[in-house]
């Protein structure tokens, strides 16, 4: 275990490094410039340095930790379908493009075994993978929707990969998975770094697709080893803020994009960069220990229910500043979920007395 730890710590530390040295003289000419151009897009060294970093901690490890044996089509497919996702970005419209994601994350399935680590045997095997499918698909392009500031992506994709460390650390994952996601913590964190206390360059969506599709790969890896309910209770943060921009969007506002109906897009007028961040941080914390204690749970559902729930009421909370006690905190988020309900019946009642 400590040796585990301490080249997690060494993995983090190079990827950050080696970031911010590559990356720090980009930002310097954009800011003497204020022109964007393409050698200063951040997607293209984060994703140069992770390629050569998963490959290099393939040699690394022995990999026999893995109970599903990891093959090379297993390491350097995936970083064919990240390259393919960002040149599709920028080569076809968007309906090409989100199926190009599609398309990745199903090839990223169908390479994964899972037999003896299926962490759902009762269940047929193309179940699992249509499942699989569905959550890959929508954790990639539904990160679009916290695309604000860097904060809203790189933070919470940090923690997803701080939860698969410790997967590693407590023998649910193996040592390759946590390698690779100290990588990315460590490039990240450096991207976010040099952004934290004013954006310089900003993120792309394409950019984001490709920064959860590395993470997505990582945790359909672990669909053979156990450990994949806590991945998705990881992810959770995510899955809430679908739900409500879509409720906003379609049911209260009626106008605006996805993101600027979510609770991270309010924060980010409430709060400082600094201060949007720890929050963030702290949400994603507290699914981290849902995750975890998902591993010694015998039920593997009850436990995503509670950490939707948590995850709903958490992240609700970024809008409301105003709020002193944790009491009154509650008390309007339930005045604003029976609000919204209400005027949603009284908009469907409204349509059946117009069709009558």
């Amino acid at each position: 275990m400590l040796l585990s730890l301490m080249n997690m710590l060494l993995f983090m530390m190079a990827g950050f490094m080696l970031m911010y040295m590559v990356y720090r003289p980009q930002v310097s000419k954009f800011e003497k410039s204020l022109e964007l151009t393409i050698p200063m897009l951040p997607i293209l060294y984060m994703f140069g340095l992770y390629a050569i970093g998963s490959i290099g901690a393939c040699f690394v490890t022995n990999n026999t930790d893995f109970i599903e044996p990891l093959t090379v089509a297993r390491v350097l497919v995936p970083l064919g379908c990240a390259a393919a996702i960002y040149a599709a970005f920028w080569m076809f419209d968007e309906w090409a493009f989100d199926l190009t994601v599609v398309l990745a994350v199903a090839l990223t399935v169908w390479l994964q075994p899972f037999n003896e680590g299926n962490p759902y045997p009762d269940f047929p095997h193309f179940a699992v993978q249509l499942a699989a499918l569905v959550f890959g698909a929508g954790f990639c392009l539904g990160i679009r929707v916290l695309n604000i500031l860097p904060h809203t992506v790189s933070v919470p994709l940090m923690c997803v990969a701080i939860g698969l460390c410790v997967l590693c650390l407590v023998g649910a994952s193996p040592a390759y998975i946590a390698f690779c996601a100290a990588l990315l913590i460590g490039i990240y964190g450096a991207y976010l770094t040099l952004n934290y206390y004013d954006i310089k360059i900003d993120l792309d969506d394409g950019a984001c697709v490709v920064m959860a599709y590395l993470i997505c790969n990582l945790m359909l890896m672990n669909l053979g080893e156990f450990s994949f309910p806590s991945c998705i209770i990881f992810t959770m943060f995510l899955w809430v803020e679908i739900v409500v921009a879509l409720w906003q969007r379609y049911m209260v506002t009626h106008s605006g994009m996805l993101r600027e109906n979510t609770n991270y897009y309010t924060a980010t007028e409430l709060f400082t960069l600094q201060g949007l961040a720890v929050m963030i941080m702290r949400i994603c914390i507290v699914l981290l220990f849902v995750g975890w204690f998902q591993l010694f749970s015998v039920n593997q559902y009850s436990l995503l229910i509670v950490a939707f729930c948590l995850a709903m009421w958490l992240n609700n909370t970024n809008g409301k500043r105003s709020a002193n006690t944790l009491k009154e905190i509650n008390r309007e988020f339930v005045s604003e979920l029976k609000q919204n309900i209400e005027e949603t019946k009284n908009l469907l009642s409204g349509h059946k007395k117009d069709g009558e």
